[in-house]
């Protein structure tokens, strides 16, 4: 079976890739000044990671990009940490990713500025004609905590230097926001459903309490249990939880029926379709010629004998205990 290299990365990305989330996450725990400023409709997903391959195993991040009421734009960088150590220097990466994304808006206004000053040349106009002063967009860093161990850092940028009153005015210096979810009850884990889902099963992921806050976590889907984007949403959580090695199919199977009301298998059965309809999760956690593959084959082969509804059924049936095992189960070190 093909492993999760960076479980939490993988949750977060897909969850936070969605732009209700986003733009529900930004509206809940910004600052109300800024949030204020901010055309919340208008959140786009700037599809680049900065963080070097050393750090990838206990960081990821998302890059968000808004416009403001006044039409102007706003970088909004969400770095994921995940250490189960505390890294005092986590300041310091995050000015180099936010240099890396100053650097990366230069280039992209250079081929912009070229193409207009060619436009203008082949018009007959002034070459800097419509080049407007380059100025970079904000970006307001945001670190996102749920490690397993109580995590503080620095503020300020300038605390990592030793001597800094001294020669404070001459260093470089910057504010983030600090999420660390350990730090909050659950009552001030705030915004829609899907986002309350995503961040108590980050805060709890690392924590024995797991167990018992599962079944609550889950029936805060139950009204939504039926829409689609519900169902894709679960297969998400599922995925993620099933790489914590605490958690095994029983365990999954009992809270998902606490949550739905004994409809556990129902909603396994139809992500099992899902399954087998896509291929979508199965490519990722299993190998061509695994057990996965043996199930489908034999549901083709019973649709040919019985009939294809009949056929799929068992795929599904089959297919049920294998995902809870196989897959749910699943951890980075299987």
């Amino acid at each position: 079976m093909k492993t999760i290299a960076n479980p939490h990365a993988m949750f977060f990305e897909n969850v936070f890739s969605r732009l209700d989330i986003a733009a529900d996450f930004i509206k809940n725990y910004l600052p109300d000044h800024i949030i204020k400023d901010l055309n919340l409709s208008t959140v786009q997903l700037e599809r680049k990671s900065f963080i070097n391959n050393q750090l990838k195993g206990s960081q990821s991040d998302l890059l968000y990009k808004i416009k403001t009421i006044d039409n102007k734009f706003l970088f909004i960088y969400i770095l994921l940490e995940h250490k189960s150590y505390i890294d005092r220097w986590v300041l310091f990466q995050l000015l180099g990713y936010i240099v890396q994304i100053g650097d990366r808006e230069r280039m992209v206004n250079k081929v912009k500025r070229k193409r207009k000053r060619e436009e203008n040349k082949a018009n007959n106009r002034p070459e800097n004609e419509g080049i407007e002063t380059e100025y970079l967009t904000p970006v307001i860093p945001i670190i996102v905590y749920h490690g397993s161990e109580n995590w503080e850092c620095s503020k300020h940028l300038s605390e990592l230097y030793k001597g800094n009153d001294l020669y404070k005015e001459f260093l470089p210096d910057f504010n983030f926001l600090a999420i660390n979810l350990n730090n909050y009850d659950e009552s001030q884990i705030k915004g829609i459903v899907y986002l309350q889902v995503a961040l108590l099963i980050m805060k709890y992921y690392f924590s024995d309490e797991l167990f018992n806050k599962l079944p609550d976590i889950f029936s805060l889907l139950a009204d939504l249990v039926q829409q689609k984007s519900t169902i894709e949403f679960l297969s998400i959580v599922l995925e993620y939880i099933g790489t914590n090695q605490r958690c095994d199919e029983d365990f999954l199977k009992e809270s998902l029926d606490k949550a739905f009301e004994n409809k556990g298998e129902e909603i396994m059965h139809t992500l099992a379709e899902k399954l087998v309809d896509k291929y979508s999760l199965a490519e990722k956690l299993v190998d061509k010629y695994s057990l996965a593959d043996k199930w489908i084959d034999q549901g083709k082969k019973e649709g040919k004998k019985e009939g294809k509804k009949e056929g799929k059924r068992k795929v599904k049936h089959s297919f049920y205990p294998f995902f809870l095992k196989n897959v749910l189960a699943a951890s980075p070190n299987n």
